[in-house]
């Protein structure tokens, strides 16, 4: 296989055959040209068409394609078998021996890559920005699913075939200062059709209520008495990635920060009516993660600084008042940001990093804090996101990133002991949670903007789709602005009661023509009757045990 050029050492050799080109020729020296495709294929014939002029004609032409092979035809066609980035020379000689060269790049593409029936059933009808984490969310009746992305707007998009029925801009400038950073947080849908979104990883953030036909019935801020606790001074709350938790009377939302905490709303005024903290201190670094509610009624968040587990009945409380967390694990930093999972038995899974590039998923008792089990993953990559699900016999998966020579892909390990049941090894970088089907298989998007179906035994890929080169080949009115590997999956699968799975891919060559895309295949039926099948429990991130 022949090795790809640098792209720093292509642009210099293509600045010195500029210069030295416009040197050399006049009016009686040849100039060397053609034109190409500026991207093809593997295995396409690709056209090279000499636009050669000056000097005395009668050109005699020598073409290199640089991977090897050669030609003296005029117009010739060429076939490249592997992927990269190569220079195209051709030379020509006039009939009086003058010579001249000229060279370009072509980018060779692998071909659209499609296993099995997995297929694309739609695009979104409106761009989406770029994604950092946000996954779509489903309506309780399966209709419309909701997605935002870093331009701080939720989308609201027809389930059937991606049509977009609304959108709420939450950057509006009417809400105060406008949201800094990404938009991280993944919306969950109230029994009522509710949405709550927050939206703000970097300060300003706030949290919404929308309905089911996009008008805001709140939003929580920075008031010091009943927005975003700080302390009792005017808080400028980050919103990173977790979901907003309700019940009948309650919305639980964390922040991060140097006094981020987790809060309890009003839902029928989203003014603050608890919070928690031990003293004059929330826990350290906020919530990033959460929370989660497991069946034995504790709320857990990952910090900057741990994990930590609250009552809930403690929380359901309106006289505005500090509750103290009932425990803490883990007492170094983790910085990392992987959603956790939770079983029927009240046991709470995540991951932390433990420098370097390892990292441990972790097994905790939901009531008490206790370590039930860690287990060293030493032969990935580091993970910032990702996160943990649950199959129906209790299996906890976790997605894994590439990083260097160590791969990424997923790891299924025992409930019991961490024991590790196989991991199936990828050169790509697995950034979203993974999702379990009714049959067991294991769904995931990566960095490379593939998406796969892998087997329960995590041994074989049963399916696989090039989404970005779906879309190039699709009716969509976007094919035009994709072409095949120009995608990247930050974003987690959802599964629908049909069997659809809801995702939405960046666009890595302009992240402002991301899109929300829907995906279908026989394999697929619906979601895992586990305890934690997807990211948030289920499509409309309830995150909660009952």
């Amino acid at each position: 296989m022949k090795q790809a050029l640098p792209f720093m050492l292509i642009i210099s050799l293509l600045s010195f055959v500029a210069c030295n080109s416009e040197d050399k020729v006049g009016k009686d020296i040849p100039s060397a040209a053609f034109s190409m495709a500026s991207r093809a294929f593997v295995e396409d014939a690709v056209q090279f068409t000499s636009t050669s002029y000056g000097g005395d004609g009668n050109y005699s032409y020598k073409w290199n394609f640089g991977d090897g092979e050669k030609s003296t035809e005029e117009n010739p066609k060429h076939i490249y078998e592997d992927k990269g980035v190569y220079i195209v020379t051709l030379k020509i000689t006039d009939g009086n021996g003058n010579t001249n060269i000229y060279r370009k790049t072509i980018e060779i593409l692998n071909k659209i890559v499609q296993i099995g029936d997995l297929s694309l059933k739609w695009t979104s009808s409106t761009h989406l920005a770029k994604l950092a984490g946000s996954t779509a969310a489903l309506s309780r009746d399966g209709k419309s699913v909701y997605i935002n992305s870093n331009d701080h707007v939720l989308r609201c998009y027809d389930s059937s075939n991606g049509s977009q029925q609304w959108e709420f801009n939450m950057a509006n400038p009417s809400f105060g200062t406008v949201a800094a950073g990404n938009s991280s947080m993944t919306a969950s849908v109230d029994e009522d059709g509710t949405i709550y979104i927050g939206t703000g990883f970097s300060g300003n953030g706030k949290l919404f209520a929308i309905d089911a036909n996009g008008n805001m019935k709140w939003f929580a801020f920075n008031n010091a008495t009943d927005g975003f606790w700080n302390n009792g001074a005017e808080s400028k709350p980050s919103l990173a990635y977790g979901t907003a938790v309700s019940d009948s009377k309650y919305v639980y939302c964390g922040n991060h920060g140097t006094i981020g905490s987790l809060v309890t709303f009003d839902k029928s005024t989203g003014k603050r009516v608890a919070y928690m903290a031990n003293g004059a201190s929330g826990p350290a670094g906020g919530t990033y993660v959460g929370p989660v509610v497991t069946n034995q009624g504790m709320m857990v968040i990952l910090s900057g600084w741990g994990v930590h587990g609250v009552e809930k009945s403690k929380m359901e409380r309106d006289d505005n008042t500090a509750v103290p967390w009932k425990w803490k694990s883990f007492a170094e930093s983790q910085a990392c940001f992987a959603s956790i999972a939770v079983d029927y038995n009240g046991r709470v899974y995540g991951m932390r990093l433990t420098g370097g590039t390892s990292q441990k998923i972790f097994c905790i008792e939901g009531s008490t804090g206790a370590i039930v089990w860690e287990k060293l993953i030493d032969n990935a990559g580091k993970q910032d996101q990702g996160g943990l699900v649950i199959g129906t016999d209790g299996t906890v998966y976790a997605s894994l990133k590439a990083t260097g020579d160590l791969p990424g892909g997923i790891i299924a390990l025992s409930p019991n002991n961490g024991e590790i049941k196989w991991q199936y090894e990828s050169p790509e970088s697995v950034s979203g949670t993974p999702a379990i089907d009714a049959d067991g298989h294991i769904l995931f998007g990566t960095e490379k903007g593939n998406f796969y179906i892998l087997d329960s035994n995590g041994r074989d890929i049963v399916a696989a789709l090039d989404v970005a080169g779906a879309i190039t080949n699709s009716h969509s009115p976007y094919a035009s602005e994709w072409l095949p590997t120009q995608g990247k999956f930050w974003s987690s699968p959802i599964i629908g009661n049909d069997g659809t799975i809801y995702i939405a891919i960046t666009n890595v060559e302009n992240e402002k023509q991301s899109l929300m895309v829907a995906l279908t295949s026989g394999l697929v039926s619906g979601p895992a009757t586990s305890a934690w099948p997807m990211k948030g429990k289920d499509p409309q991130h309830t995150s909660t045990i009952k």
